[in-house]
């Protein structure tokens, strides 16, 4: 009998053992899972252009827009365009979490030209926006939260008629503050 018991006293520790490694190991798994799913997820961008001049004042009103091409890379639009994006997220960043929208134009680097606060749509986990009366240029729209980037993307403004060296040069001319450099063109 007193056998049977010391067995019994040997697998105790040998059970507490394995049982105290498995639990770091599943802890280890969970908290990787935990470091993996933290921080705000990354999405894509969705684009579409209306004309929103040529509209009365109900039909802005009433648009909705649903349609979106998404897309990032060789993005063109025209002046006259209203250019409608969204963002949408790939797994919900919170209802309650507000980012930031950055729209910046490239003068000698990107300035800061529009910032909006917005938060995302519960039923789409998306953010919507527009952008109008653009002048011709390259941009960067950036979403940001709590300081940081989450995703950025380029975009070009051109004119209708596309470039000739005459409008370039007036372009180029137009933008600069520096009277020297200005009429030295």
């Amino acid at each position: 009998m007193e056998q049977n018991s010391s067995k019994k006293f040997l697998l105790l520790p040998s059970l507490a053992h394995f049982l105290q490694n498995s639990l770091k190991q599943i802890l280890f798994v969970l908290l990787l899972l935990f470091f993996i799913q933290c921080g705000v997820p990354k999405g894509e961008f969705g684009w579409t252009t209306t004309k929103m001049e040529e509209m009365d004042i109900l039909e802005k009103h009433i648009q909705t827009i649903t349609d979106y091409k998404m897309m990032r890379d060789d993005l063109i639009f025209s002046p006259s365009d209203t250019i409608h994006y969204v963002y949408q997220f790939s797994r919900n960043p919170g209802l309650e979490t507000d980012f930031h929208i950055s729209l910046n134009r490239y003068e000698l680097d990107f300035v800061e030209i529009d910032i909006k606060k917005k938060r995302v749509e519960p039923d789409t986990l998306a953010i919507r926006d527009e952008f109008s009366l653009l002048r011709t240029g390259e941009y960067l729209i950036k979403i940001v939260y709590e300081g940081d980037t989450v995703d950025e993307v380029k975009f070009r403004v051109l004119p209708d008629e596309g470039y000739t060296q005459e409008n370039l040069e007036q372009e180029l001319a137009g933008d600069q503050t520096d009277e020297i450099i200005k009429y030295s063109r």
